[in-house]
């Protein structure tokens, strides 16, 4: 009885260990250098919140930008959490920017919401600003897949939700300055090393660099073992 008991209180540990990983974000900076543009760029990338609460502290970064890259919501995300954490980024005061994952379209008001909170949603498409250009690829549209046209400004970033995109977008992708992307959250949950994702980070997916995030949020159960919530900075200057 006493093993049963011992085992038993092991076990919740574990699951309390987990509910806490899950739920406590990691702020990652990575700095990065681009030639041919001016000064610096700093943005915000954050993907797969799914039914966490972004963290009030975020909207106290100093960005340029904010990406959102997919999977902010899913089908048991109420208009009220969205809303929350869409008031946390709008705080921030700098445009924020929307490519969709394959969770996003579970919630029929996924786009309203966006629009009410003047994010711009990039579905194939391609944005350009003064400082930096920035290109949506939507694979889950309704709408037929094309690939947008590219910009010169620089820094470039590309954003697609799902790295193994990247399959049928190598040749398109191999100039960009920067791509993003999440949707495999490190795995989630793994053992001892081996879960059914590699870790996120910088990846080489088609010969091409890309940058892997675990993402924020969890889907299905809300634990993590020997992963990350987390959100990243990313600093872009000039080459020298």
């Amino acid at each position: 009885m006493n093993k049963i008991w011992t085992v038993f209180l092991l076990v919740v540990a574990i699951i309390r260990y987990m509910g806490r990983k899950a739920m406590k974000p990691v702020r990652k900076v990575h700095m990065l250098t681009v030639s041919d543009m001016e000064g610096m760029v700093r943005l915000l990338f954050i993907s797969d919140v799914h039914n966490n609460r972004i963290a009030e502290r975020i909207a106290e970064e100093n960005v340029d930008l904010i990406v959102i890259g997919g999977d902010f919501v899913d089908r048991r995300v109420s208009d009220k959490s969205m809303e929350y954490n869409l008031n946390i980024l709008t705080k921030i005061g700098k445009p924020i920017y929307f490519i969709p994952g394959n969770n996003d379209r579970e919630k029929e008001t996924t786009f309203q919401l966006l629009q009410k909170f003047n994010v711009r949603v990039l579905s194939n498409e391609t944005l350009e600003e003064n400082d930096y250009s920035i290109t949506g690829i939507d694979p889950y549209s309704v709408e037929e897949v094309k690939k947008p046209a590219k910009s010169d400004v620089r820094p470039s970033i590309l954003v697609m939700h799902d790295p193994f995109q990247m399959q049928q977008m190598a040749s398109f992708a191999e100039d960009f300055d920067l791509i993003l992307s999440g949707h495999t959250h490190g795995g989630q949950i793994r053992f001892m090393g081996y879960g059914p994702y590699e870790r996120g980070g910088w990846k080489l997916f088609e010969n091409t660099r890309v940058f892997v995030s675990e993402g924020y949020g969890t889907s299905l159960l809300p634990l993590r073992l020997e992963t990350n919530s987390e959100y990243h900075i990313f600093e872009l200057q000039k080459l020298d």
